[in-house]
């Protein structure tokens, strides 16, 4: 398993050079209603079959991703009426794609390189102005070209929008098989964000649960019932080192990281009470700190960006609901008043939202809401919605949701806006998703 790890999350040497850059067009994404920009990515040029191959993948890739993402509008293939050879010879001729409304475009080239390597150039263009927007040059190792395509998409997400993209993440989740013995295995399985390079990293025979990453690393938190004992282990990706970094007595659940890094807020139901609370532990001295007394249920605990404020779930008005409180435990605020049941709150990388699934006349919802509790938004309906988390520039929500009358569970990403609902195939059933930060 670690050789396998190892060798999909490699460091990508690469070489960046900014090419001029002389106007923006930009979407405006605080504006729900704005038009998504219309952009075309033909096949980027290639010499020879191979290099031809791999410029006609990464144009794929780049496809894909602007296609699930709300602010783009991805120009049908068929339409365009500049091969990528002509493009590389003769230049764009911004008429003929200013005729099939392709605002932005898209070119680029690939050749070989010495030692495995390939050298990835783009350009993209405002095809109404007439202008580079910007361009660059990546040299990788030719493994890793799907990760180049990623960055490149990222790289023209905060072109046209000025906000960070996503596209060069992963999503950990739990998948789901029947063993031998027809009983349902967990296996802590990971994927990039569209789906490829799927992989499990435990093999099924110890129960997994809760698996979250670091904001900063390539690193996960998860629990884990190896030798029958609940415990929290941290997953190095780079390396596929597992360490125990918490072995409490009674039931570990819910770990999540500050924005920093170096502290982790969890659930634990040690102590004589042996109900849920919320704890704290500090990553480097290992010390424990109890941040909730409450008889009931205190649980699923979520940092502010800043770090100052914890966002959980608790049933200390009655019904389970939502309740800030400061990052000591003190000044708790109930913040959720809504008819329904609350749970699974997530708070955002940007701090204006936290998410949450409601339940409320037998439907699940996931929703948005304000940390001020002033305005609430429901995004989705269904059976079984579950798990919310945020992409890393907080544009975009992956949730778990389970079919009416099926066993049958599957991760799901939803636009904050409420638009673009969409499946992300796996393999096998997968539940509790989380997202990773940005891979650089």
């Amino acid at each position: 398993m670690q050789r396998m790890i190892a060798g999909w999350v490699a460091l990508v040497m690469m070489v960046v050079v900014a090419l001029p850059a002389y106007a923006r067009v930009r979407i405006d994404l605080s504006q729900p209603g704005a038009a998504p920009i219309p952009v075309a990515v033909p096949a980027f040029y290639g010499a020879t079959p191979d290099e031809a191959r791999f410029g006609a993948d990464l144009a794929s890739v780049m496809r894909n991703n602007f296609g699930n993402s709300t602010p783009f509008k991805v120009v049908r293939t068929d339409a365009y009426l500049q091969t990528p050879a002509q493009l590389a010879s003769q230049g764009v001729a911004y008429g003929d794609w200013r005729g099939i409304n392709a605002d932005a475009l898209v070119t680029g080239s690939v050749s070989t390189v010495e030692g495995g390597q390939i050298k990835v150039e783009y350009r993209l263009y405002d095809t109404q102005t007439e202008q580079q927007l910007v361009g660059r040059r990546y040299t990788v190792d030719a493994r890793f070209w799907r990760h180049i395509a990623h960055r490149i998409s990222d790289d023209i997400y905060k072109e046209l929008t000025g906000e960070d993209g996503y596209f060069a993440t992963r999503i950990v989740h739990i998948g789901e098989t029947k063993g031998l013995d027809n009983k349902t295995q967990k296996k802590l399985c990971v994927m990039d964000q569209d789906g490829a390079n799927y992989q499990c990293l435990t093999d099924g025979s110890s129960l997994v649960l809760t698996p979250r990453f670091n904001p900063n690393l390539q690193k996960i938190i998860y629990m884990s019932y190896a030798n029958g004992l609940p415990r929290l282990y941290f997953l190095d990706m780079p390396t596929g080192q597992q360490t125990i970094i918490g072995d409490f007595e009674g039931l570990n659940s819910t770990p999540r990281f500050n924005a920093d890094g170096n502290k982790v807020a969890m659930t634990l139901t040690t102590g004589h009470e042996g109900n849920p609370e919320i704890y704290e532990m500090d990553m480097g001295s290992r010390a424990l700190k109890r941040l909730t007394f409450w008889r009931g249920i205190d649980t699923s605990p979520s940092y502010s960006p800043d770090g100052k404020k914890i966002v959980f779930n608790s049933d200390r008005g009655g019904v389970p609901a939502l309740y800030i409180m400061d990052a000591n435990g003190s000044n708790v605020q109930r913040l959720t008043y809504g008819e329904g049941r609350y749970y699974s709150p997530a708070w955002s990388p940007r701090g204006d939202l936290i998410a949450f699934v409601k339940q409320s006349k037998g439907i699940f919802h996931i929703g948005v809401i304000d940390p001020e509790g002033r305005e609430e938004r429901l995004l989705t309906d269904s059976y079984m919605d579950d798990n919310p988390t945020w992409a890393p520039n907080g544009r975009v929500l992956v949730f778990s949701r389970q079919a009416n009358r099926s066993d049958r569970t599957r991760v799901m990403t939803i636009d904050l806006t409420g638009y673009n609902l969409r499946e992300l195939p796996t393999p096998t059933n997968a539940s509790d998703p989380a997202w990773s930060p940005l891979i650089k």
